[in-house]
């Protein structure tokens, strides 16, 4: 699930900030968040060319890479039928951008009528140390999209059911959230797709499991949960319906169980030392009360012996993945199996 980084920037005041004044020269947009990530785009591109695309006031370069001498020229444009040209430049690899200093010395001369902005997709992370991102972000409105806090969230989830004509349990979005992610872009399929099935004006925890599709982070922390509960057929139904979903390979699905058991080791440990839930979210970067609980509890009912043995089990997993023919799936099965065993001793 997506963590909500520190640095992210203040969505409703960057928009309210945009809405009451001009457009800066010079933007960069990033984060998980693509959702806020393209609202904000339209936002701006409206601000810079109210009457849409007339052939002149706009330019769009598609990365990877971009030109410096068209670029250059994109620059010289003078506005038409406009107050401002604006030019996109989408997924351009800035930690790797050809002819950089050339680059950087066209960015210095943006003209006051124009505005560029570069985005880049969910996933893509800007090298703070390369000269053309340094400019960017010194110079430039640097706006990076996370997943918003759970009151924003919960508020647009609102809004969203009720364009369907539904309301929503508290719980029943928790529950969402905690199968389908935070992910606007992610949960909005999911939220018509429940408020269709809900056969009352109400959505339920029961309606979000009868048919929210499933992220392999959630599943693997659901599955590594029941473990330590005990519920074991429970956990392995989860890992048969991982393992039948073709596009979930064997070695992916380990890496999520290794970081999911590395996770839980963290909190034991830092539970030992003394410290609190909101201690606990603040170091781990959980946005979620109901996740931080879940985490707290795994880690109360596995030992510290169990838990160096299965990530241990996991890195030993890993190496004959890569390294021999056995089957990928027998091995991560057997991971489990091996934590299940260690948990009955």
């Amino acid at each position: 699930m997506a963590k909500k980084d520190k640095n992210s920037c203040d969505f409703n005041a960057e928009l309210k900030k945009l809405k009451a004044g001009s457009p800066d020269r010079l933007y960069l947009l990033y984060g998980n968040e693509d959702y806020l990530r393209d609202f904000f785009l339209s936002q701006l591109r409206e601000k810079c060319i109210p009457g849409g695309d007339d052939g002149f006031s706009y330019k769009r370069f598609d990365g990877p890479s971009v030109d410096a001498r068209q670029f250059a020229r994109a620059l010289d444009v003078m506005p038409f039928l406009s107050e401002r040209t604006f030019i996109e430049l989408r997924n351009v690899d800035i930690n790797k951008i050809p002819e950089a200093d050339k680059f950087l010395d066209l960015l210095k001369t943006i003209p006051d009528y124009c505005t560029v902005a570069f985005i880049q997709d969910a996933g893509y992370e800007p090298d703070g140390r390369m000269k053309v991102v340094k400019y960017l972000k010194e110079k430039g409105n640097a706006l990076q999209f996370s997943a918003q806090d759970k009151q924003a969230l919960f508020r647009w989830m609102d809004r969203r059911f009720a364009a369907c004509g539904k309301t929503a349990d508290n719980s029943a979005k928790e529950r969402l959230v905690l199968v389908s992610g935070d992910l606007m872009n992610r949960l909005i399929p999911e939220i018509e797709k429940i408020a269709a099935y809900a056969k009352t004006g109400n959505v339920t925890v029961a309606d979000v499991d009868a048919v929210a599709s499933h992220i392999p982070e959630a599943d693997v922390f659901e599955m590594v949960n029941l473990i330590s509960e005990k519920k074991y057929d429970s956990a392995l139904h989860i890992l048969a319906e991982l393992l039948k979903n073709k596009d979930n390979a064997p070695i992916a699905m380990l890496s999520l169980v290794a970081s999911q058991l590395r996770r839980v080791y963290g909190v034991k440990l830092v539970l030992q030392s003394g410290k609190r839930k909101y201690e606990i979210k603040e170091i781990f970067s959980i946005r979620w009360d109901f996740i931080a609980d879940r985490l707290i509890g795994s880690a109360g009912r596995f030992t510290f012996p169990q838990l160096r043995h299965a990530i241990a089990s996991c890195a030993e997993a890993e190496y004959r993945m890569k390294t021999s023919s056995i089957d990928e799936a027998s091995l991560l099965t057997q991971v489990l199996m091996d934590l299940m065993l260690s948990d009955q001793a």
